[in-house]
This record gives C-alpha cells, structure tokens and sequence, in this order.
C-alpha cells in the first residue's frame, strides 16, 4: 500500500505501509537539520544513508513501527572532532526508539502507575513496553529536567524509609503546591546544603526538629523558620499525655525503696502522695463492705493488689530488680573506691569500666556521677519547683473503667464549647480526681488561643506562667518551647503550616507501598516531582 494520509510529524514523508508480523510497518524518508551537532556548521556533502526504527502510536490497535531513512552527512569543519552526523528530526530524540508523542505517553503512565501496572495497560493498548524500560525512561528524564522556578515559602519534613531506623526527606513548594525535591537521607548538612542552592527563599514551614533548623540557619540564614502549628499542639498533648500516663501508672504501683543520692526522689515522692491517697481509699471502701472485685473495678487496680494492701495495712514497696552489666551501679565498689582516689574523669572511668564489662553508654554513667558530685542533692531552679499533687486516677461515670492517659489528653485539649455531654462529664471527673489536669488544661486552652491569634506577646507570659505552673510535664515542654521561640512566634503571625508537605507524605507513603517498598530514591524522586517538571517538553 502506497497511499496514505498518515501524518508522522513535520519533515517525515511516507512511502509505503505494509502489515507483516502483527504489526503495521511504515516506511518513510526523513528531512531533518542538516547542521552538525558539535560545530553547529551545515553540511551538503551526503556520506550514507542511515535508518531508524521508532515506535508510534498503534492504528485501530494494532503496534506500528515507523522506519525511517535519514542521510548521513560529512562535517566539513576541519577542527571539529565530528567527522559524521545523522540529521535530526522533530519526531524523535537523538537515539531514541520510540517518537516522542509515544514517548510522552510512556512518562505519563510511569508517573501515573508505575512500572508493571503500567507494562500492562500499554500492552492493551498495542504500545508493548517493558517495566523496566518505563521506570528507566521515567527516571532518566526527571534527572535531566529540573524545575527552574524560583522557591519562595517552602515546607520542609522527614518521611521514614523504616520507621524507627531510616529517614529521608521531603521539600513542598507551599506556594505552587508542588514537591520542590525528595532527598535520601534526613541531616543538617544535607538540608544546608539544599537549601544553598536556592538563595531566593524567604520562608521555610517546618515541625521542631532540630535537624532542620540547624540546616536551614546554616544553608539559607535569611529565611524565616516557622514552627509548624500542628505539630506544636501535638507536642503539647504528648506532654499531657505522658503527665496523666504517670498519675495512672504509678498512683496504685507500689513504689521502689528510698535510696541515698537518688536522683528522682522528689519524683517518687510525688507519686508516693498519690498512692497513699488511693490506699487511704481503698481502705474507706473495704471498710464499708465492698469486696476485693468491686474495689478493684472500682479503683482500677488488680484485685490482688487490694487484698495485700488490705492484708498488710500500707502499701507495699517493690523489689529492686537485679542489677546488670548495663547499670553503673553494678561497678559502684570500683566506682567508689576511684572516685575517693580524686579520679572524677567521666571518661577515663567509662574506659576503665568497659575493661571490665561495663555495656551501658557513658550517658548513664554520667547521670550517675553527675549526683555524687553534687553531693546527692538535686539541684533545681526556683521557678521550676515542682509542686506536689494529690492525684488519683479518674474513673468514667459512664462505664466504670478508669479514663486512659490518651483520652483524658484529648479532653484537656479541646475547648469547652466543642465538648459533648458525656466528653464534659469525663472532664469534670478528672478535675477533681486531678488536680494538676485543671491546671494543665487551662495552660492548654490558653496555649490554642494564643496560636490561633495575631499577638505573640502573650507567648512570653505563657511561657513564664507555664515554668511555675508546678507540673513537670509542662515545664519541659515550655523550656523545650523557649530554645525555639523566633520559629514559635513566627507560627503566630504567619498563616503557613506543613500541612501540604504532610499530605505529599501520605502521598509518597502510598506509592511506596504499591511497590513493595522496592523503590529506591530516584524512582521516587521522579514519580513525586510533579509531570510537568519530570518529562521533557
């Protein structure tokens, strides 16, 4: 068949189609630049012929093959180092075998689902292209092509390669809301380095990783850092979460026995008030009758607890476990006896007691040693005394059961307007079996305005009322909140959030699982860039 009006592309003239194997066969003569593509200079003296098979768009879904015949040319600059050239044509890139149309539609399914999903439904479509060959396409162009528009405000965050172990990072353009780039590894000099490379950043919108804001002030220290709001109401209500897993957790616990230089002795005598407000409770209760069972329901402790507390009339200390290679106190003769010699060194102690099988870490040691040379005395601030609460655990007037450390965390979190009845009720519960939780809730409740309004000066009072407020819990988080107080305050009287880089995240998240966690950094790289930036135009 001679005739056709198929149209290939400028510069591509038919001369026969011919179906033989399955395929449509298109023979053609291509007229391409004839200018060489070291020297740029034009040629007119022919050398050969050359052909191309390119693969094109099927017809009435059967595959097509276009083979076309190019001229070869002589370069006739004498300094270029070329000698020959094929001419070039619009359909194609240089050594390509598919046409571009073709080509464009192989990125877009790469991109869009992969490599085997994508294998399949090109298959279906008589454009058979392997996996490989479409993740290999997909990646080679989103490592030539790079987006060259200017990043203003970006947000920045970490995403896990295994959670626990690995992570990697992600970069969100807040302004075009797109992924700016995906890197490897989650470092400070990682992230200074990026950020070098893109001096035209004013903003950056990340959570309170320290990482990050070390990066950032040292790759780009004229962009403002923005505390992630989010992330900083998270963190406070794992604060207040960890405060009432501690009331729950050792209000019916018995407690380990005194001993001389303890470190966490006002702590443990915290919590000694509590456990004895719970036995004095306990008591009131046998005392009128009720069984070991009811006290227990009641109370939220094992039955068997009950009945030694009943049996013995106090509650009961705990043993000390045994003490292991990996606790300093397990060496405190060797400990001892050196530090009287006047040998005070952490580190020349840590290498003696790694002679002689020591497997802690020199962290632990030094907590040790940094109590004897206080003489055994805890040493505190005055604004950070910690007042001493009579708490015990909140029980559910609805169910019975004692209120999780989770919910009641919640509870302090949400205002009182958006409070259900039964909610409502939980929270009265816990103010009065809580004393601490009426103050952590009005500290929270103050904390959401002060983020959801316009003036940052209210933060230094928070700040200082949240130091004195007596709750351990919450005065970490305050001084933890003043080490990054610029970003905090920028949180206030800007309006971005991570939210959309914690999105691209789920995003990245899924696509990683839908290969099988096989995928290395390149290939998400390019299938989380956007198409646009990844495929060549």
């Amino acid at each position: 068949m001679t005739k056709t009006n198929l149209a290939f592309g400028p510069g591509v003239v038919v001369r026969g189609v011919v179906f033989r194997e399955n395929r449509w066969s298109v023979s053609a003569d291509g007229a391409g630049a004839r200018s060489c593509p070291e020297c740029g200079e034009a040629s007119a003296s022919r050398h050969s012929w050359h052909v191309r098979r390119l693969q094109d768009l099927p017809i009435h879904g059967v595959p097509v093959v276009l083979e076309l015949r190019l001229g070869r040319w002589r370069c006739l600059n004498e300094g270029c180092p070329r000698k020959t050239f094929v001419e070039r044509l619009a359909t194609a890139f240089p050594f390509a075998r598919k046409t571009r149309r073709v080509s464009d539609l192989v990125r877009l399914f790469g991109h869009a689902a992969g490599g085997r999903t994508s294998e399949k439904l090109l298959a279906r479509l008589a454009m058979p292209v392997s996996d490989n060959a479409i993740l290999r396409q997909l990646k080679r162009h989103a490592s030539e092509r790079r987006d060259s528009a200017p990043l203003r405000v970006i947000a920045i965050d970490d995403w896990s390669w295994r959670k626990g172990f690995n992570y990697g990072t992600i970069i969100v353009d807040l302004e075009r809301r797109i992924v700016a780039d995906v890197l490897e590894t989650r470092s400070a000099k990682e992230t200074a380095d990026w950020v070098k490379q893109h001096p035209e950043i004013e903003i950056v919108s990340r959570d309170r990783s320290g990482l990050y804001a070390q990066g950032v002030r040292q790759g780009a220290p004229q962009a403002r850092q923005v505390a992630d709001r989010f992330h900083l109401l998270q963190n406070l209500r794992e604060s207040i979460e960890r405060h009432m897993t501690r009331i729950s957790r050792f209000a019916g616990r018995p407690q380990l026995p005194p001993t001389a230089g303890d470190r966490h002795a006002a702590r443990r005598g915290e919590r000694g008030h509590a456990r004895q407000a719970l036995f004095d409770r306990v008591s009131l209760l046998r005392a009128s009758g009720k069984t070991f069972v009811d006290i227990a329901a009641q109370i939220g402790v094992d039955h068997r607890t009950v009945a030694k507390w009943i049996k013995t009339g106090f509650p009961l200390h705990r043993r000390r476990l045994a003490l292991k290679p990996s606790s300093p106190l397990y060496f405190q003769e060797f400990l001892s006896r050196r530090w009287a010699e006047g040998d005070r060194v952490g580190r020349r102690l840590f290498h003696d007691l790694r002679h002689r099988g020591y497997t802690g870490s020199f962290s632990n040691l030094e907590r040790l040693l940094s109590t004897w040379r206080a003489g055994g005395v805890e040493r505190k601030r005055p604004e950070q005394q910690i007042r001493k609460f009579i708490e015990i655990p909140a029980v559910d007037p609805a169910t019975g059961w004692q209120i999780s450390p989770v919910v009641a965390a919640s509870l302090c979190m949400k205002p009182t307007r958006r409070l259900s009845p039964a909610e409502n009720a939980k929270v009265i519960v816990l103010k009065r079996a809580s004393p601490s939780f009426v103050i952590l809730r009005q500290l929270a409740t103050r904390f959401r305005s002060i983020l959801r309004g316009d003036d940052p000066d209210k933060l230094n009072n928070w700040l200082h009322d949240a130091k004195r407020s007596g709750v351990r819990s919450m005065q970490q988080f305050a001084r933890t909140l003043s080490r990054d107080i610029e970003a905090v305050r920028n949180a206030i009287v800007e309006h971005w959030s991570s939210g959309q880089a914690e999105g691209q995240i789920n995003r990245l998240k899924t696509l990683k699982r839908a290969m099988y966690g096989r995928a290395g950094i390149e290939l998400l790289r390019a299938r989380m860039l956007p198409l646009e930036t990844a495929m060549c135009t």
